[in-house]
């Protein structure tokens, strides 16, 4: 467990133009750090159960299905939006999880994206 504590700086925010999609996964990140743990402790049991690659989105949805099951209050809503920019800070983050997500370019598709 990390205790919601990214393990880097975040990225420096560039003069222009800003990404509000990474800077609103910040902000949700900075209120709710405990997502990032149960994201990293959920990618962990996955990857020692002997998964080399996951989807951060099929992550997100088990986080999903365990919150509500698990409590009987309002819980935060994960937006899909923040799916890229968690699973680039959690292989940042976790050495273990490097490369357990394919990623691509913001806004571009590889020519060989089929091929993977």
């Amino acid at each position: 467990m990390t205790d919601g504590f990214l393990d880097f700086d975040p990225p420096a925010t560039p003069v222009a133009p800003v990404d509000p999609i990474e800077q609103a996964a910040l902000k949700f990140h900075a209120a709710n750090p405990h997502v990032y743990d149960e994201l990293v402790d959920l990618c962990l049991l996955v990857k020692r159960k002997g998964r080399a690659r996951w989807g951060i989105k099929a992550a997100f949805e088990v986080l999903r299905y365990n919150r509500a099951i698990s409590t009987e209050h309002k819980t935060y809503k994960l937006s899909n939006n923040f799916t890229a920019h968690y699973a680039r800070w959690i292989m940042r983050g976790v050495p273990e999880l490097a490369g357990f997500f394919i990623t691509r370019d913001v806004g571009h598709i590889h020519d060989d994206y089929d091929e993977v």
